[in-house]
């Protein structure tokens, strides 16, 4: 039964290794599984013999898979833990080795000076053969390797426990009790203290289900994470085809370009309105499109969307044949990867009919041609940089045994990060789908919520921005406000976003006077959410805040509260902000109780 149980998870942890040469630790334990089967069969062997001569000739092969037992059990801790000292390990595997060259060597073997009787004893149900003789001392170098492994064991646990590897308790422990076990049950029945045959196997065993056990719950574990970022990495590789879409689907020439000019990002109306090809535009610059006259004033309009955050101008565009058509542009700022860039926004002027189409609907249309823009910018922004961490990720989980094979891997960190990662994308998901349906005037998906638990929600993703600014928060909640239906994740992020706010609005605050309060009330027809800080305050107009692009942060898209303002109208009520009386600002949004109810 040892034997079997052995070679199977032999056979299943050989074939990781087989297909993954890098699993170490696999290969180790299945030369440890492999070697106990035959340490069993050794042992049954044992149990039968006839003669004395017979006894040694087992107990020679029992020695030779003892000895590779203990080297793969030092490699297992080596690789999976990677916490073991080199010089203990050495020491270990030198001894044994030692003590299997003695077993070679002496006579009748290192167990016994001689043998002075083979006798019968009942043994599970069973009669079978024990030696008695005369104990040699020089056993004790294979005891002493024994206590050495021991020593060996605790110190690797120990030191992968204060790194914070929750899985070496289990192993490290397991192991020890094992090895501490045979040593006592070895000792027994060599000192003839205890009719028993050596049965080392069952000890081994034991070591290789509890080593087994662990590897094949990081298979588990790694299996399912894989599968989940395979559907997470499915789902952003949706989520840059609509991007791209939406890039395409803009009226007019869309694209993108860097400070120097450089564009990065087209659409194919470009193409088709300049002559260039794909592989020309790649290599131009916006200027190239423009006559050199007209550069200086094209450069001014640029500083000043940079510096300002949006510009707009009219210039004659010059195809690649030579002809200028007269365009109008609106320029908006972005931050790419940090860097800022310009999406530019081209309408053909030369058709008449057009330019008084678009004209009457200028302000609406550039507006939301901006946004639409600068979003789908900041999205395949985004896929891009999600992108390849994720296919790393993966590629890591799909090969969970290559990490544990490195030397000191911070294996339980990393399945927390990974953890976070997989939580943080299905929510950012769920974000970006609401946001899309609200943002193309969509209707809420309404659902039941506690308003308090609104305000909790927010608080706890926002809890790390809170401790980092150091910011004292308190709660003025009523119990007894009735329940709402809302569109829980738009809501969230709107109350996230201001709290996000308030945090950087106090930070030259002193830090004992940095205090934000969350309220919420009953008023009239509303259930009205308030935030209020201790900050800078607003600026004198303060409704500015409110507007596409306009951000009072060096680095601000100033996308936030516009895109909230649209939230919480789509659920038919309003947000608005007030200077505090004494220092600071407070923002306000109300939810109409008619409109929820009805």
């Amino acid at each position: 039964m040892v034997a079997a149980a052995s070679l199977t998870l032999a056979a299943i942890h050989g074939f990781v290794w087989f297909r993954q040469r890098n699993a170490l630790a696999s290969l180790m334990f299945c030369l440890m599984a492999t070697s106990t089967a035959g340490m069993a069969a050794c042992e049954l062997w044992m149990m039968n013999v006839q003669s004395p001569h017979q006894y040694n000739h087992a107990l020679q092969f029992f020695n030779v898979l003892r000895w590779l037992i203990t080297i793969s059990m030092v490699g297992f801790v080596h690789y999976y833990l990677g916490t073991g000292r080199k010089w203990l390990a050495i020491a270990i595997c030198g001894l044994r080795t030692i003590g299997l060259l003695l077993n070679f060597i002496l006579t009748p073997n290192i167990y016994y000076s001689s043998i002075t009787e083979m006798r019968k004893i009942s043994f599970l149900g069973q009669s079978v053969t024990i030696v008695e003789g005369t104990p040699n001392p020089l056993m004790f170098v294979g005891q002493f390797s024994l206590i050495l492994l021991a020593v060996y064991l605790v110190d690797a646990t120990a030191r992968a426990h204060r790194e914070r590897i929750h899985r070496s308790l289990v192993v490290g422990t397991s192991m020890l009790v094992f090895v501490m076990a045979l040593s006592v049950q070895t000792y027994l029945v060599l000192w003839e203290s205890m009719d028993s045959p050596i049965t080392a196997s069952l000890f081994f065993m034991g070591i290789v289900a509890t080593m087994g056990l662990e590897l094949s719950n990081d298979m588990v574990r790694a299996a399912i994470l894989a599968s989940n970022l395979q559907t997470r990495e499915y789902e952003l590789h949706r989520e840059r085809q609509l991007t791209d879409a939406i890039f395409e689907s803009a009226p007019g020439m869309l694209y993108l370009h860097a400070r120097d000019g450089q564009i990065v990002r087209w659409n194919s109306q470009l193409e088709k309105i300049t002559g260039y090809s794909s592989e020309e535009t790649k290599q131009m610059k916006t200027d190239a499109l423009f006559r050199p006259e007209d550069h200086s004033k094209l450069h001014r309009s640029w500083d000043r969307a940079f510096s300002k955050g949006t510009d707009e101008l009219e210039v004659d565009l010059i195809r690649k044949d030579g002809q200028a058509v007269p365009h109008f542009f609106k320029m908006v700022r972005v931050e790419v990867r940090g860097k800022a860039h310009l999406v530019g926004i081209g309408i053909d002027l030369s058709n008449r009919q057009a330019l008084a189409i678009e004209t009457a609907h200028h302000n609406e249309e550039m507006a939301q041609l901006a946004q639409m823009a600068s979003m789908s910018e900041l999205s395949s922004s985004l896929a891009h940089e999600l992108n390849q961490p994720l296919t790393i990720i993966l590629s890591n989980a799909q090969a969970a045994q290559r990490l544990l094979s490195q030397r000191a891997p911070d294996m339980q960190e990393l399945r927390d990060i990974l953890d976070d990662i997989v939580t943080a994308d299905i929510r950012a998901a769920d974000v970006i789908k609401k946001l899309r349906s609200i943002l193309s005037r969509g209707e809420p998906a309404l659902e039941q919520v506690e308003p308090a638990d609104l305000f909790e929600k927010a608080l706890a993703l926002a809890q790390t921005d809170v401790a980092a600014s150091g910011v004292l928060v308190s709660k003025k909640i009523p119990k007894d406000l009735p329940v709402l239906y809302a569109d829980r994740i738009p809501v969230e992020q709107v109350i996230l976003n201001i709290i996000k706010n308030a945090c950087d609005a106090m930070e030259d605050t002193p830090i004992d006077s940095r205090r934000m309060t969350l309220s919420c009330k009953q008023d009239m027809g509303f259930i009205q959410f308030t935030v209020q800080d201790s900050g800078c305050g607003l600026p004198e107009d303060a409704e500015r805040i409110f507007d596409a692009f306009h951000s009072t942060k060096p680095s601000g898209l100033g996308l936030g509260l516009a895109i909230s303002r649209t939230i919480i109208r789509a659920h038919g009520g309003q947000l608005w902000a007030e200077r505090a009386k004494d220092r600071g600002s407070l923002f306000h949004f109300n939810l109409p109780l008619d409109a929820i109810h009805s």
